[in-house]
């Protein structure tokens, strides 16, 4: 199960640095294939973190090492 806590503090984080982040949406084929993801996006709407192999392809332990250097 997905940690509530770290999530939000992950997303207070990055939005404090100019930056959203955006979870797997629920009803999603993606979802069913992948599992949760997360994707990092900026002001530009551009993806800087989660878009490697499929959409929403981060852990969030990798958004949490990428809010923590940003």
């Amino acid at each position: 199960m997905i940690d509530i806590t770290r999530e939000s503090a992950a997303r207070r984080s990055l939005k404090k640095q100019g930056y959203s982040l955006r979870k797997t949406p629920a009803r999603s084929n993606e979802r069913e294939a992948f599992g949760v993801g997360y994707m990092v996006v900026d002001d530009r709407n551009t993806v800087v973190l989660g878009a490697n192999n499929h959409p929403h392809s981060a852990t969030l332990d990798e958004v949490e090492a990428f809010a923590a250097t940003a």
